[in-house]
């Protein structure tokens, strides 16, 4: 029995004709935001939730960024919580985030036992391939 592998390859031909006319199209530059920190060496610094962008709430799962638009924004932040309470504390960082440019967030306490915490950009990065317009 012979099997034909034509519609499988026509189907890999069709993925990638359709992957290279996505980069030949224009795409109005994005910015990324992301809760898990870059750089770990800082002490007492740790990652956090991104609850939500400007009213827009979001759950972030799987190490995938939040794709958010240029501009000045309010994003809420859960840092992490310490013994005695089962979730962290919420805040407000406002940001003017630039495109194609991805930041990765933390919060800095002054010590791992203490709730409270500062939203901070813990790096930020350009983003390969995006065009700024």
């Amino acid at each position: 029995m012979k099997i034909k592998s034509l519609p499988v390859v026509s189907a890999l031909g069709a993925v990638a004709i359709v992957a290279i006319a996505g980069c030949a199209t224009s795409i109005q530059p994005f910015a990324q935001i992301d809760g898990y920190r870059w750089n770990k060496v800082g002490l007492n610094t740790f990652d956090v939730i991104i609850i939500s962008v400007d009213g827009e709430h979001y759950v972030q799962r799987g190490g995938l960024p939040v794709m958010i638009q240029p501009g000045q924004h309010k994003i809420i932040v859960q840092g992490p919580p310490t013994a005695g309470f089962s979730y962290g504390a919420q805040r407000t960082l406002d940001l003017n985030v630039e495109p194609c440019t991805r930041y990765w967030l933390e919060a800095r306490k002054q010590n791992a036992l203490q709730q409270d915490f500062e939203p901070a950009v813990n790096y930020e990065e350009p983003i390969s391939g995006c065009s700024r317009g």
